[in-house]
């Protein structure tokens, strides 16, 4: 089924724990060969920043932020964005804008575009850039990865420093994607070389802070832009970031303090790491996205309320959490919502709702409804059919593989038979929609507010893409049109704690655990990083934009 057009482009896999199949794998370079620390001869007198978050070698192309995959660094460093989106509280900053207005009904916005910046070639940035780089987007689809032009009907600048974009209907969500997700081009130098995707350019010229200085296979290097139209709040000289291409030596470079910022996941962080300089080592692994069992609503005995609430009564969710990533992230909320990022939004009611296995619960859900347990243990319906059901879920990720043996066992106890079901990575991936299985673990991608995850996985109009489970309430559909139809936040804020209510009632998805954004980093040449006290960027060096924010607020030690 084609995608609701105006719904939020389903976004692929999104994998944060780089195990051997998983899109963070980093192997490792000696860094002396990649040109050193921030402590050697060469950078001295500069306030150096080295980052561990590039996975394959460098390339000319991949300095291209249409490119399938951007080098680190192009995004947010050297081209931006209209606005930047705290995914952390949802709040919004103006940054290429500097002001946005919606008309009376919703179907049209007004951005005013910052005057006086330039790009770092010294050529003045306007509107025009801004109206070019969406037109290309509508051009050359390939280009057009967040499907903006699913929203849009028409771009224009009635002059250089307007831009108007009209909706093909009243859709408030869109602006996350149309303002935060889309990186402005130079006009002069992209247009010319028409489809952007395709386009090698001699060197990235962006708005950012930072501008290409060299680069080889191995390393690239930025240094500041002089011509940053905030140029006064980099405090940061250079970036490096070495490409890293092996986890033991990558592990070993982090806590010798040859890298200052990096994101992977070790499950003994806190003694490899941490304790190894409790003053200058730390951690935050940002919740923004979620991890869950996904129940195929056309399965005959899933589709059964008392079974969904025997399967989530049996979730150990404080153990997975503990087990299956180390504690690094939290047991996820029933409710759907990413907590404690979307807190503002929650029910009260659902404040403490456990996190540990109920098993005399979870049985007690089932006796009631009539299974009874036969003699091997297992429950079955009044028709003598066992709840035997598989769980699929991809092989060799570990912490979705250590999460179904923990159900599996717990569910044994409870009387529900379930076999794991493993899938190859590539075969998994687009699987997800064959409606051929019964449990599935898979993840659930986030967004600055409750709406985007839950009208991606619980809108009926997503049956087909990323509606897995086929899940369909004509209360929740009514509920996300009324969220995604106003900017007023009580009736927003309404909407979604209906939604809550029908989620814990139903359980149309059972999450299991926060998915984090890794996050490491050194205290030790820089301060001023984002935690959970300021959360005011997400803080691994593979998010983007945000990788802008977390430099700009960094200040060197002196």
């Amino acid at each position: 089924m084609a995608y609701d057009q105006f719904s939020p482009t389903p976004r692929e896999k999104f994998r944060t724990v780089p195990v051997l199949f998983t899109i963070l794998v980093l192997f490792a370079m000696i860094l002396s060969a990649c040109g050193g620390s921030a402590n050697t001869p060469n950078n001295k007198g500069k306030a150096v920043l080295t980052v561990a978050a590039q996975s394959q070698d460098f390339s000319q192309a991949a300095f291209n932020p249409y490119n399938a995959h951007p080098n680190s660094g192009v995004l947010g460093l050297v081209y931006e964005t209209l606005y930047f989106a705290n995914v952390n509280d949802g709040s919004y900053t103006p940054w290429l804008a500097t002001d946005y207005k919606w008309n009376s009904d919703n179907t049209q916005l007004t951005f005013t575009i910052r005057q006086g910046v330039k790009w770092n070639d010294d050529k003045p940035f306007d509107a025009n850039d801004v109206v070019y780089t969406y037109k290309a987007l509508q051009q050359y689809k390939a280009a057009d990865i967040q499907g903006v032009w699913n929203y849009l009907k028409d771009v224009t600048n009635p002059d250089a420093n307007t831009v108007v974009m009209t909706l093909q209907k009243a859709y408030p969500p869109a602006f996350y994607y149309i303002a935060s997700q889309v990186y402005i081009l130079p006009k002069h130098i992209y247009e010319p070389a028409g489809d952007p995707t395709k386009f090698t350019p001699d060197k990235p010229v962006g708005t950012g802070p930072f501008v290409l200085s060299k680069f080889s296979n191995e390393l690239a290097t930025y240094d500041k832009n002089p011509g940053f139209w905030k140029a006064d709040q980099v405090k940061v000289d250079q970036i490096k970031f070495p490409a890293y291409k092996g986890n033991d030596a990558f592990k070993l470079a982090l806590p010798k303090g040859d890298i200052d910022w990096a994101g992977f996941f070790q499950s003994d962080l806190d003694t490899a790491f941490v304790q190894k300089d409790p003053q200058h080592n730390h951690y935050w692994m940002a919740p923004v996205n979620m991890y869950a069992l996904f129940v195929n609503q056309k399965d005959p005995q899933l589709s059964q309320l008392p079974v969904r609430q025997a399967i989530n009564a049996a979730i150990d969710r404080d153990k997975i959490a503990k087990q299956a990533v180390s504690g690094l992230a939290d047991p996820a909320n029933v409710t759907g919502l990413i907590l404690p990022n979307q807190k503002a939004y929650l029910d009260s009611t659902y404040s403490s709702l456990s996190n540990t296995a109920n098993v005399a619960q979870a049985q007690k859900f089932l006796t009631d409804a009539g299974y009874t347990k036969g003699s091997d243990g297992v429950f079955v319906d009044k028709s003598g059919k066992k709840l035997a059901f598989k769980m699929r879920l991809v092989q060799g990720y570990t912490d979705w593989e250590q999460a179904a043996q923990i159900m599996q066992q717990t569910l044994k106890e409870v009387g529900i038979q379930v076999t794991l079901d493993p899938f190859t990575e590539d075969a998994y991936y687009p699987a997800r929609t064959d409606g051929k299985w019964q449990l599935m673990i898979g993840g659930m991608v986030g967004g600055p507010n409750p709406y985007y995850m839950y009208n991606s996985y619980l809108n009926s109009k997503q049956i087909g893409s990323t509606n897995f489970g086929q899940f369909s309430d004509p209360a929740v559909d009514q509920a996300l049109e009324k969220f995604a139809s106003t900017t007023d936040e009580t009736v927003q804020k309404q909407a979604i704690q209906t939604i809550e209510k029908i989620y814990v009632e139903k359980l149309p998805i059972l999450p299991l655990y926060n998915g984090p954004a890794w996050f490491e980093y050194r205290t030790t040449r820089f301060t001023g990083w984002p935690d959970k006290d300021n959360p005011y960027a997400v803080g691994s060096p593979f998010t983007a934009p945000d990788i802008e924010q977390v430099v700009l607020h960094l200040q060197p030690v002196q």
